[in-house]
């Protein structure tokens, strides 16, 4: 049996409680991942599509249709699923994309993100000393951070688990970008004076973990800089986008964004994970290339509302749909 969703999106099978362990899809998920809290409250029911995979991975393109809830801790209001996908290495598949060395070639030179990654160095040329240049990029993807970094006098090297990106990140900038994760580069005896991660850490099931390996790869008084979406902010911006034109409220479709981060709980994910003096702010945004009256309005728009968000205050509001931290790992 199927529906079509009130927004206008294709069918989707009604189908029972997707944690119901009878289907063998999903395997349900207890606790919280950030502060081990056991009271959690469903409040957004996520779909799954993967049409696009049809061919290249029948067996997650089975999930098809599937939906899932995500809920809210009701101790530290981090959001994550209720339950995950028990296909083997469900995300690792996910996230094979194929792309084309004419795309990848485009992603090194784009500079979309600029701004956030200059913000990103001019506050660790701030927090770390001069001697200390050792950066780790994790989720390297093409190696535009890398490569401005290396133009501020850094050694770089990354973290890219996708083949291609990872090849063209080593080729365009000569610094090793690594094909393990970061709790193996750990054990390999790697340590460096700063990590960043830039629009990683949705990504990841049970972000802990590889908060407390990269803490592992930092030396002592070593900072972290974290770049995610702030979860319940996002939310709202959907609702108000869905209310106001055809949109559809999109906010963790495939479960791509597991982690449904706030101030608080990104803080407290930090501090839990080993690391100290954490803090956290509203990020900058990405910026479109300026093409047109449309694009230079919205370029406007969202510096508008980035300064408001980084008004005292205002990273608790709606206004701060994105969050970037930072802390120190301890020196003793």
């Amino acid at each position: 049996m199927t529906s079509l969703d009130r927004s206008g999106g294709p069918p989707i099978r009604q189908k029972p409680d997707p944690t119901a362990a009878g289907r063998g899809r999903f395997e349900p998920v207890a606790r919280c991942w950030v502060c081990d809290g056991a009271t959690l409250k469903r409040y957004f029911q996520c779909r799954m599509n993967f049409s696009e995979y049809a061919e290249q991975d029948p067996e997650l393109h089975e999930y098809t249709g599937e939906q899932v809830w995500l809920v809210r801790c009701a101790s530290c209001g981090f959001g994550q699923p209720e339950a995950l996908p028990t296909l083997p290495k469900y995300f690792d598949r996910m996230y094979d994309q194929q792309w084309s060395p004419t795309w990848v070639e485009g992603e090194f030179g784009a500079t979309y993100k600029d701004l956030i990654f200059r913000g990103i160095l001019d506050e660790l040329a701030f927090r770390v000393l001069p001697d200390r240049r050792r950066l780790l990029d994790v989720g390297a993807h093409a190696g535009r951070f890398m490569h401005l970094a290396q133009a501020r006098g850094w050694t770089v090297e990354g973290i890219e688990l996708n083949p291609r990106t990872a090849a063209y990140a080593e080729a365009r900038t000569g610094a090793a970008v690594h094909r393990i994760n970061a709790h193996t580069l750990s054990l390999n005896g790697h340590r460096y004076d700063a990590v960043v991660l830039t629009d990683v850490l949705e990504h990841i099931p049970e972000p802990g973990r590889l908060l407390a390996a990269l803490a592992g790869l930092l030396e002592p008084g070593g900072i972290i800089a974290v770049k995610v979406p702030n979860g319940s902010a996002q939310l709202i911006k959907e609702r108000c986008l869905a209310w106001l034109t055809s949109h559809r409220v999109s906010l963790a479709e495939n479960l791509v964004h597991v982690n449904q981060f706030t101030p608080s709980s990104l803080k407290l994910a930090l501090e839990r994970a080993g690391f100290q003096r954490s803090g956290v702010r509203a990020a900058a945004p990405e910026m479109p290339p300026v093409a047109g009256v449309r694009a230079v309005a919205e370029r406007a728009l969202r510096l508008g509302l980035f300064a408001a968000a980084s008004l005292p205050g205002a990273l608790y509001t709606p206004l701060a749909l994105h969050l970037q931290a930072y802390a120190t790992k301890s020196s003793r």
